[in-house]
């Protein structure tokens, strides 16, 4: 019995040497960790796609695709490629990265998104529910704002009179929640603001919606009026045109809200918000404006 330890240490050795156990020589056959994000978008309306991809043996390359099609190869950490929010659709990227052993992943399909994008209906009220003016907003990219994120577009009212450049998001301040429209597109005087009593996005109907109070500023005699405000979102498609019907079906869930939620709120005051934004404007001549 003496002989069965040296006997099973060298029956072990032999069997390594002889492939038995796992060694330098294993085959690799394991693809990378691979993960896909963006950035948020920078003020010329550019999105940083970002493949972080890790692999013992190290990696050989990334390469970017949208529905199947190559767009571009990385080899070179941090492995990204630019997507333009104006000439670049926003859907179906895949990053692919290999190693060096030629082993490769591939990620889920993405999507590039950016804040509240999409079309939102927005209405403004007096105390007694009348509508003071309504309309569409369409936000189509990110701007950065006191270090915020806020979302930029551009809004129109219903009669076709006003068209200017929306934002919504902490503007004012980084703790709140607010929206702001120009009185034109290259206007900074604000025509209209309001802050969500809450302070977050919530939802209505299954949809996000914005409700608080604000004002309609009229800055030629420095007065304004005291509203309700809402926005509840349409779609998130950037350009996506929204039939008269589902309009006016958003306009009656959205209106109701406010009515409702009035009965419950306090007397209504005006919101000291500023006359002017104190902020820099974002370019949106480059995009396709909603008609």
């Amino acid at each position: 019995m003496k002989l069965a330890t040296p006997l099973l240490l060298l029956t072990a050795t032999l069997m390594t040497a002889c492939g038995g156990g796992k060694t330098a020589n294993t085959p690799d056959t394991t693809g990378p960790q691979l993960t896909l994000t963006q950035s948020a978008p920078l003020e010329d309306g550019t999105v940083t796609l970002t493949a972080a991809a890790t692999d013992d043996s190290g990696i050989s390359k990334v390469e970017f695709y949208q529905n199947g099609t190559l767009l571009g190869t990385d080899t070179t950490a941090p492995y990204t490629y630019p997507v333009d929010l104006v000439n670049d659709s926003r859907s179906g990227y895949t990053a692919k990265a290999y190693d060096t052993k030629g082993n490769a992943t591939v990620t889920a399909t993405f999507n590039v998104t950016t804040k509240y994008q999409g079309g939102w209906y927005w209405v403004a009220t007096d105390g007694s529910g009348g509508v003071i003016a309504d309309g569409i907003s369409t936000f189509i990219t990110e701007v950065p704002v006191n270090g915020q994120q806020v979302a930029g577009g551009i809004y129109s009212d219903t009669d076709q009179t006003r068209l200017g450049i929306s934002l919504m998001g902490p503007i004012f301040s980084t703790t709140t929640l607010e929206t702001a429209f120009t009185v034109s597109t290259d206007n900074a005087d604000l025509y209209l603001a309001a802050q969500d009593d809450d302070g977050t996005i919530g939802t209505y109907e299954g949809r996000p919606v914005f409700e608080g109070r604000g004002a309609i500023l009229d800055t030629a005699t420095s007065s304004s009026i005291p509203v309700y405000f809402g926005m509840l979102q349409i779609n998130t498609d950037v350009d996506a045109t929204v039939n008269t019907q589902t309009q006016t079906t958003l306009r009656a869930m959205l209106k109701g809200s406010l009515s409702a939620q009035r009965l419950n709120r306090p007397a209504r005051v005006g919101v000291a918000l500023p006359s002017t934004l104190n902020v820099k404007l974002p370019d949106l001549s480059r995009f396709k404006l909603p008609q």
